[in-house]
């Protein structure tokens, strides 16, 4: 499994509404921030994290579309 894979599945495994950041993941997980960056922009486009102004990037629950 590859780091990014890896800071994927460890965002998916937090709690709904847990504030996560770009340091954070990078001390957690011992990669560099712009895997941990480029990681979080991917699961925000998988819709499992939102970035809020002036909250910042929080974990959410992933939403289905519906045609």
């Amino acid at each position: 499994m590859s780091k990014h894979e890896e800071i994927i599945k460890y965002i998916q495994s937090l709690k709904v509404g847990t504030k996560i950041s770009v340091r954070s993941i990078a001390n957690a997980l011992d990669v560099s921030d712009g895997t941990a960056y480029r990681a979080i922009k991917d699961a925000e486009t998988l819709g499992i994290v939102s970035t809020i102004p002036r909250v910042g990037t929080v974990r959410i629950e992933k939403v289905e579309k519906r045609i």
